[in-house]
């Protein structure tokens, strides 16, 4: 196999708890041909000093000259991109060693295929990072993209994983116009991206987890509730709306039902662990 750059962008915000063990996590892969790029967006805690403790050439490091928004600083940290894929890891979650070694090699034993994203299941841990639960993709290897979308809308949720989970390729990612920046929307920028990038390429899943997306009592994700799903559910009538995504009245009738069971799935969840 071919051993193309793979960039690791890592944006990050007051990430001090979390962030080394994130670093360390893409330093450990088997895959070395890594350049991990963290964006910082104006830090108030201790995150530029841990950073920094880190000695790698691989690693480059930008600090902000202001605040961007969560959105803002995933756009600013993808534009400093060069590898041929693209991983968009937040700064307290963690990829398994093999990650990116597995991930490259679905894009590249599949030139044939338009793949433009590769994703698999993940692990869901806690804030020790103990693991809680594996969650599973509904489905595995080639699916194409505009059906992935609309699978993604009939179970409710971004299916594809948080940042972190899904491999972008890159030539693909920088003929979208990238992270939405309209902050109603921060509660499903990466699912809009998702999106878009699966309009212009297909999608492979692999089936056995590469990632673990971390559940922190004060995140943005585990406050959100049904502010998030109602969020959701009007991304879902945008989607409708965009005649090129193909989302029939039926799917969005069903998605929207579905985003219901799936917030009361999620906040029983979170109130277990």
């Amino acid at each position: 196999m071919n051993k193309p750059l793979v960039s690791i962008c890592i944006p990050c915000y007051n990430a001090a708890d979390f962030i080394a063990e994130t670093i360390q996590s893409a330093l450990n892969q088997t895959y070395q041909n890594i350049e991990i790029i963290i964006c910082d967006d104006r830090s108030t805690d201790n995150t530029l000093n841990v950073i920094k403790k880190f000695e790698d050439k691989r690693i480059q490091l930008y600090e902000n000259e202001q605040n961007l928004g969560c959105s803002g600083n995933y756009n600013r940290v993808l534009s400093y991109a060069k590898g041929k894929y693209t991983k968009l890891l937040c700064a307290d979650d963690i990829i398994i060693p093999t990650c990116i070694e597995k991930q490259t090699a679905s894009f590249e034993k599949h030139t044939d295929k338009n793949i433009g994203m590769v994703t698999a299941h993940k692990y869901v841990i806690n804030d020790k990072g103990k693991n809680l639960f594996i969650k599973k993709f509904p489905g595995k290897g080639f699916i194409d993209g505009k059906k992935a979308i609309r699978k993604s809308v009939l179970h409710g949720t971004n299916i594809f994983g948080e940042p972190g989970l899904p491999l972008l390729k890159t030539a693909t990612l920088n003929k979208t116009s990238g992270v939405i920046e309209d902050k109603y929307y921060t509660y499903c920028n990466d699912f809009d991206l998702w999106c878009k990038m699966l309009l212009l390429g297909n999608l492979y899943v692999i089936n056995e987890p590469m990632f673990s997306f971390r559940i922190v009592s004060n995140s943005v994700t585990s406050n959100a509730g049904w502010k998030q799903a109602s969020i959701l559910k009007n991304y879902f009538e945008l989607l409708h709306n965009d005649k090129k995504y193909g989302i029939s009245a039926f799917t969005l009738f069903i998605g929207k039902i579905m985003v219901n069971i799936m917030t009361l799935a999620r906040a029983l969840v979170y109130k277990i662990f």
